[in-house]
């Protein structure tokens, strides 16, 4: 089996767990940060990974300090461990996607519903679909 297939199935299968417990808990478990990393190590390039987890945390974290409750600790480490996984121009590029992806799903939702938009809901599905499809991609 080719390295790139053997991890891409790693990885969504633990992006997959993360979203389910973001769902039902609204936390996103410290294993599943430590686990995107250990599978980073196959086939790494190290320099870029560190630069991604440094970086592509940022703007999460920020947020977080500023917006009260608006993004949690989990979804910071979340980014920070996809960062890793993909690099810099992956988690960003990840992190770009996911966050399109659930503002505009949110936001239809929201409107249908006929609910508040400021309530909160859960980040790390829309972070891990627009991870993987940007593992995919690159």
């Amino acid at each position: 089996m080719d390295i790139f297939v053997l991890k891409g199935i790693l990885y969504v299968l633990i992006l997959a767990y993360a979203s389910f417990c973001d769902i039902k808990t609204k936390t996103i478990p410290d294993k599943v940060h430590i686990v995107i990393i250990i599978v980073a190590l196959i086939n790494l390039n190290s320099l870029n990974s560190i630069i991604g987890l440094l970086l592509v945390p940022i703007p999460f974290f920020t947020t977080a300090l500023i917006k009260n409750g608006g993004i949690g600790g989990g979804d910071v480490k979340f980014m920070g461990a996809n960062g890793f996984f993909l690099g810099l121009k992956g988690g960003l590029v990840g992190s770009f996607l996911g966050l399109i992806i659930a503002i505009t799903v949110n936001k239809i939702y929201y409107k249908i519903r006929n609910k508040d938009i400021n309530i909160s809901f859960p980040l790390a599905p829309y972070l891990s679909v627009g991870c993987f499809l940007t593992y995919l991609l690159f």
